[in-house]
């Protein structure tokens, strides 16, 4: 079985309560625009925890799209809702600590709008840990993708610069931030966009397949939760979070697809072509794989015959 961080921590629950917090980094200066910004896209949005085993299994089909083929999904997909907030485990990219990721995505007219952070546990203070991504992704309806800075860039940026050993005294700080921490920041902020985006791919196609994936109903949000943020003289979130699972065909094929896998492993191929394509691995790594050649031997071009 997985080991998850526990469905008793709810990551948007605390992602909300630690943006009224004065030194949350999406506060630049005092001034809390772009926090509460994020806040009502979150409260407004409908609430999704996607099963461990779901996120397998969703993001296994996206994994074979090439590259081009993704982004045009992007910019032609319609979310089953007008705008959503999923949160999903995920593992330290070193795979020591456990995690979660969270995203909130919604239409806006250039075209789809993420926002991602993650919430870590570490064993060591058995603390919870909220890391803002410094830059919002926004997916184009022309193919294109433009990044964002927000509030949490600098700080990101900073920290960065801290850990290459850069920072000089007596030089501003924001003269010091080089363009690769930049690029990198960006990067980051994008891959795990593509992680979160690739599973809302998959859950909008499958949505009304309840066989395959068991999208519970959303709901208004238990009085326990209603009661905590009317305690901070707060109006509590539209939706309650609920539950993506695996419908019964979809618990079959995820095991097909699993012993599939194993047997890859396990025996021998004979040499084939593997075309490009985008593979977004476990840890979240975004990574291009050009056409190669898998398995043992020399691979033949096979003929393909169509008929009409």
């Amino acid at each position: 079985m997985k080991k998850t961080m526990g469905r008793a921590i709810k990551f948007r629950e605390q992602v909300l309560k630690d943006l009224r917090n004065p030194l949350n980094l999406l506060i630049w200066n005092r001034d809390d625009t772009y926090a509460r910004d994020v806040e009502k896209r979150i409260k407004d949005a409908f609430a999704f925890y996607v099963d461990p085993d779901g996120v397998d299994f969703l993001q296994e089909g996206v994994q074979k799209l090439g590259e081009e083929d993704f982004f045009q999904a992007i910019s032609n997909m319609e979310l089953p809702f007008g705008s959503i907030w999923l949160e999903f485990d995920a593992k330290t990219e070193d795979g020591m600590n456990e995690g979660r990721i969270g995203v909130v995505a919604d239409f806006i007219p250039d075209g789809l709008r993420v926002f991602s952070a993650q919430l870590f546990k570490l064993p060591e203070d058995k603390g919870l840990v909220i890391l803002y991504s410094g830059s919002e992704v926004l997916f184009k309806r022309d193919g294109q993708v433009e990044i964002l800075d927000n509030p949490a860039a600098f700080h990101q940026d900073l920290l960065s610069e801290r850990e290459k050993g850069r920072l000089q005294r007596g030089v501003p700080p924001r003269d010091q931030i080089g363009e690769d921490t930049i690029r990198q920041r960006e990067s980051d902020a994008l891959r795990y966009a593509v992680r979160c985006v690739a599973l809302l791919l998959a859950i909008s196609g499958l949505h009304r397949r309840p066989e395959i994936l068991d999208v519970e109903k959303s709901q208004e949000p238990s009085k326990r939760i209603v009661k905590q943020f009317e305690r901070r003289g707060e109006a509590a979130p539209a939706y309650g979070l609920s539950v993506i699972r695996l419908g019964k065909e979809g618990r079959a094929a995820a095991s097909i697809q699993h012993e599939e896998a194993k047997a890859d492993g396990r025996l021998k191929r004979s040499a084939h072509w593997v075309r490009g394509h985008l593979f977004l691995a476990r840890n979240g790594k975004l990574t291009w794989r050009k056409p190669h050649v898998r398995g043992e031997g020399v691979a033949i071009a096979k003929p393909r015959h169509f008929t009409s």
